[in-house]
């Protein structure tokens, strides 16, 4: 029996946890399939795939302060896109997958909705009976609420707060709030019940649901699966090569806010290491991939000839925070899924700029998995106190689901036909 030819297509504009999570996914995908990695971040040092899955990767692109742009700075956007958009209709003409996993998208990643709508329609024309699937993970963006329309009446009194938050011409927050509702429901809503055939939750249903975020899930006219979380697995316990013998693991994620996480525990663990109250540890860094390189050298100059370990990234993530006596980290969904794998104490400081981070930080540390620092508020004196208290407790144990891609791979496998029916699809080239 043939097996199912899956493509997957990934693509990472800020961080490297879209990448890692995906590259989990495919990896347990091809024990079972033949697998096609569509690749359009920019490179991840030391994020190997499975000798088995094929890469094809796109000129990559990343967001810069003007939205997105290639990774190349002497490419032009235009000429960039027009080069992977041949590429995906290329891939699709000569892999005619099966399934198609598009991650993320519509729930975000509208800046890339030509080309992902439009490699769509061509898998369309070359199998018909290829299947659609979004890829997302446990929070997608966040409603700013469930209203579409404004509710509210004319401001009678002339109040100047009030004429600013509901008032249109003003600009005001509910506006804006309204504004973005509408645009988040027209872009999902209508996309998925034309294009798509499921939905992928990579969460549990547990611990948050997809209606918590996206109220206007009774709308989907399609299938949404919850496969339980991504989460990496040891395969080596061994303690890592060079690790000290206790250790506090920081890590920034890809470094886009490594500086403002990584400085505060810096000064934190001197603090207590002048009170001998790090207790003989030492404090192991990993300040992000894709780091600024002025900002890693400001780290370094901190952490002086102090009780430290400075590296940008490690490929064996997992084993260092398996080996730690505490992790403290940003609250991204693989290294959540890393704290619930390993259940090494921790302290989770979310980054505002991804709204996902606040809501399962604070859920963690509902059942008491983590400690959370809130990055409004954190300072030297409060992550100092936070480590001594974390170190001293136990993390109890959780009954979350950590198999979402064995879930992933067996909902593929089972070759379920889903009861959809697809209007004609048409996209303008």
């Amino acid at each position: 029996m043939k097996n199912t030819t899956v493509a997957f297509y990934s693509q990472h504009l800020i961080g490297v946890g879209h990448h890692f999570r995906n590259r989990q996914i495919v990896n347990e995908l091809v024990k079972t399939c033949d697998v096609f990695f569509i690749d359009g971040g920019r490179p991840v040092p030391e994020a190997d795939l499975d000798e088995r899955v094929t890469c094809i990767p796109l000129p990559p692109l990343r967001t810069g302060p003007q939205g997105i742009e290639p990774v190349d700075t002497e490419s032009d956007l235009q000429t960039v896109m027009e080069e992977r958009q041949v590429r995906l209709a290329e891939a699709m003409e000569q892999i005619r997958p099966d399934v198609f996993c598009v991650e993320f998208f519509p729930f975000s990643r509208w800046s890339l909705k030509g080309e992902i709508l439009n490699t769509i329609v061509r898998l369309n024309e070359v199998n018909s009976d290829a299947k659609v699937l979004c890829s997302l993970r446990d929070i997608p963006t966040r409603a700013k609420s469930d209203e579409l329309q404004p509710t509210v009446t004319p401001v009678q009194r002339r109040d100047g707060d009030a004429m600013r938050f509901y008032s249109v011409p003003f600009g005001g927050i509910h506006h804006e709030y309204l504004a973005f509702n509408r645009r988040y429901y027209e872009e999902v809503v209508p996309v998925l019940n034309e294009y798509f055939d499921a939905v992928l939750v990579h969460g549990d249903s547990q611990l948050s649901r997809l209606e918590d975020h996206f109220p206007w899930v009774d709308d989907i006219g399609i299938p949404i699966i919850y496969t339980g979380f991504v989460s990496e697995k040891l395969e080596d316990a061994s303690r890592p090569d060079g690790a000290p013998d206790r250790y506090v693991l920081v890590s920034a994620g890809g470094g886009v806010e490594g500086l403002a996480l990584v400085a505060p525990c810096i000064e934190a663990w001197k603090k207590l290491a002048q009170d001998d109250a790090h207790d003989g540890r030492e404090m192991v860094i990993f300040a992000g991939a894709f780091i600024d390189e002025t900002h890693f050298e400001a780290l370094r100059a901190l952490c002086g000839d102090g009780p430290f370990r400075l590296e940008r990234f490690t490929s064996n993530f997992l084993a260092w925070m398996q080996h730690a006596d505490l992790s403290i980290n940003r609250a991204g969904y693989n290294t959540c899924m890393n704290v619930l794998e390993t259940q090494v104490p921790a302290i989770l400081v979310p980054s505002i700029a991804m709204d996902d981070q606040v809501f399962r930080a604070q859920e963690l540390m509902g059942l008491g998995i983590a400690g959370v620092i809130h990055p409004d508020q954190l300072g030297v004196t409060k992550m100092a106190k936070a480590i001594v208290e974390m170190l001293e407790s136990s993390v109890p144990e959780h009954h979350l689901s950590l198999d979402g891609a064995e879930q992933t791979r067996k909902f593929i496998d089972s070759g379920q036909q889903l009861a959809v029916s697809k209007t004609e699809i048409a996209v303008s080239r």
